[in-house]
């Protein structure tokens, strides 16, 4: 059993699946490598069974950047053309959401914006730059 934590963008909107062995979810996610100057994506498919997962379902939509820990696995299956095709999927027992910065066309997080200046103010209680107050 190899367990795996990756991290990748959520291709399609998360799907919740129910059978007669109960609900799942079920989602694929891209995952980007780079080496020597290349970049490969991946995609893997998630699964998992979690109560708390089945829940998060409505956020799990496309383009999130998502942390996955689990159990991987593969299975073999052929195409239309007949052609050999691998399957890498993790049964997640993670599922964190990760920020990446702010994105286009949404409304900054605070109320009002900050406003930049050259003047660091100095705290009430901090001593000043008195030679005299130094211990050594």
């Amino acid at each position: 059993m190899l367990y795996v934590h990756t991290i990748g963008r959520i291709g399609k909107d998360c799907q919740v699946v129910t059978g007669t062995h109960g609900s799942f979810i079920a989602f694929d996610i891209a995952v980007d490598d780079y080496a020597h100057g290349n970049s490969i994506t991946t995609w893997v498919r998630v699964r998992s069974k979690k109560e708390n997962h089945i829940r998060l379902s409505e956020y799990l939509t496309k383009g999130r950047l998502l942390l996955v820990e689990g159990t991987l696995s593969t299975s073999l299956w052929k195409d239309k053309k007949d052609n050999p095709q691998i399957q890498i999927s993790i049964s997640a027992d993670v599922l964190k959401f990760i920020s990446a910065g702010k994105r286009e066309g949404t409304a900054p997080e605070t109320a009002s914006p900050a406003v930049a200046t050259d003047e660091v103010p100095t705290p009430p209680d901090s001593p000043q730059d008195s030679h005299e107050d130094l211990p050594f």
